[in-house]
């Protein structure tokens, strides 16, 4: 039975999908080819909401070119989701800009209608508006706590509770004023789901092959600047919808933290890939012994920098997880500079 620290270091390594997606296509390129040709005859036969579902999977798989994001945005759009459309739209002028399926999701983009997919946390659940808030309360914006969304609940699932709703807006009030002004001015969402099947049906009975479970058992995910979190993880294995019981609310806590620092690495504009973090990571590197199990996460080959970066944010945010007080205890260098970055960003405006 994997410990606590076991399934939050694993958590670390997957739960970022903003374009750096945690299956790379060397790893399963042939199941991201074959769930991207079945989208596409899927999309040829108007059968947009299956097209989507493969589009999706061959993206969790590893395809990132932007024609399969198009794909994907032009499925929503045609499906009527027009959420998801905007935010996968918003994916490719992000990362693809000057090519011709930016100019095609900016021309869809712009014809879009408003909708919300979900429904907004309930007034019976509703804490007091952070301090941190108050900035864009003046300005007649929604602040970050108050774009927290609630999924409803598919499969026989029971709903996200009010205890949950209560502890995710509590955990924002007392995060460090820094931290909550750049990922409020950064338009992070917040969604609370039974589970990533509520929300994602498409990934029932899927498999995440890089961390060796299903998608329901993870225990949420950051798509660019839109958090889930879950409430509960799945139980079963293969194609069942099962779910186990509510997750306490330390394991929701630390699960939290380390979903928002992904965020915030996109708020700051993926800061975990600039130049003076990566020596300073190098530098910090040098002084530890890879061969430890326990560094795992933050000393892999590919995800090493991004997930030490994640771990340090969450550290940062209050999470006194083993992961994330190992990270920075290990990276000392890494860390100030990360303290530092969020506090020069947060002064900007």
């Amino acid at each position: 039975m994997p410990s606590y620290f076991d399934k939050l270091t694993r958590f670390v390594i997957g739960s970022s999908f903003a374009f750096s997606l945690c299956t790379t296509a060397a790893e399963a390129q042939s199941t991201a080819a074959d769930y991207e040709k079945l989208g596409q005859k899927q999309y040829s036969q108007a059968n947009f909401k299956e097209a989507a579902a493969s589009f999706r999977l061959a993206i969790y798989q590893g395809a990132k070119s932007a024609s399969v994001w198009l794909y994907l945005g032009e499925c929503y759009d045609r499906a009527g989701e027009v959420g998801a459309a905007r935010q996968t739209y918003q994916t490719i002028q992000k990362h693809f800009p000057g090519t011709a399926e930016c100019a095609k999701a900016t021309e869809r983009a712009a014809k879009l209608k408003v909708s919300s997919p979900v429904a907004p946390a309930t007034a019976a659940a509703a804490e007091a508006t952070p301090k941190t808030a108050s900035s864009s309360a003046s300005s007649g914006q929604k602040g970050l706590i108050d774009r927290i969304y609630i999924v409803p609940p598919r499969f026989g699932h029971a709903p996200v509770s009010n205890r949950t709703i209560r502890l995710v807006r509590s955990l924002l009030t007392d995060m460090p004023p820094t931290v909550y002004k750049i990922l409020d001015q950064g338009k992070t969402n917040l969604f609370l789901t039974p589970n990533l099947m509520d929300r994602f049906p498409e990934v029932v009975g899927v498999k995440n092959d890089h961390l060796g479970i299903y998608f329901s058992q993870e225990h949420g995910r950051t798509y660019e600047h839109d958090v889930y979190l879950c409430e509960r993880t799945g139980s079963g294995t293969g194609a069942t919808t099962d779910v186990g019981p509510v997750l306490s609310d330390e394991v929701l806590k630390e699960f939290l933290y380390t979903l928002l620092s992904h965020a915030l690495n996109g708020c700051l504009e993926m800061p975990s890939n600039d130049r003076q973090f990566i020596a300073l990571y190098k530098q910090d590197y040098a002084n530890l012994d890879p061969s430890d199990l326990h560094l795992h996460a933050f000393v892999a080959p590919v995800e090493g920098v991004s997930d030490t970066f994640a771990a340090l944010c969450a550290n940062i945010m209050g999470s006194h997880a083993a992961p994330s007080e190992l990270c920075s205890r290990s990276f000392p260098r890494c860390r100030a500079w990360v303290a530092e970055r969020i506090k020069l960003l947060s002064e900007k405006k």
